[in-house]
């Protein structure tokens, strides 16, 4: 896929921006799903500490980016949509999709706690990397196609409403 050469107003640049952001977090966090996967005693339990730090702080700068998303930028694109288009369905069912997995990874890893085993560690570990696979298939599609869409789809007064509801 080529890159979109669209240039973006300011709200839809801003989650672009975000997007840079979260992506650097999700490469952060598949490298130490790996170490887990490829290391053994200790460190696997001192590695997957480390991953729920990670995990637990880029769930909450996700949600926020959602939000902005969910309550912002898809209402404003559904309404220019006809009834039978699924797009913004299907970019919130994605957006579940992966918050239930990085939901999945914290409530698992609360229950296993400091007692947490290698083997555990590794199967809980899976979850974050599910997550990580949605929203990387997730961050594209916005890109190539929703945000584009938006660009050309929304007028002026709309952007600028949009800008205001990102600054809140």
């Amino acid at each position: 896929m080529k890159a979109s050469n669209v240039v973006f107003s300011a709200p839809l640049q801003q989650l672009m921006d975000e997007h840079v952001s979260l992506r650097k977090d999700m490469d952060l966090i598949y490298e130490i799903t790996e170490d887990i996967e490829c290391d053994s005693g200790p460190e696997v339990i001192q590695l997957f500490a480390k991953l729920y730090e990670q995990v637990s702080a880029f769930n909450n700068m996700l949600k926020a980016h959602s939000n902005r998303e969910e309550e912002g930028l898809f209402p404003m694109i559904a309404r220019h949509l006809g009834a039978n288009d699924r797009t913004i369905e299907e970019m919130e069912s994605e957006h579940e999709k992966a918050e239930q997995h990085l939901e999945d990874f914290l409530t698992e890893a609360e229950k296993a706690g400091v007692d947490i085993d290698e083997d555990a560690a590794g199967w809980i570990a899976v979850y974050a990397v599910q997550a990580l696979a949605t929203l990387t298939q997730h961050f594209a599609k916005e890109e190539k196609m929703l945000f584009p869409l938006a660009e050309n789809m929304l007028s002026m007064d709309e952007k600028e409403e949009l800008g205001r509801l990102f600054q809140k």
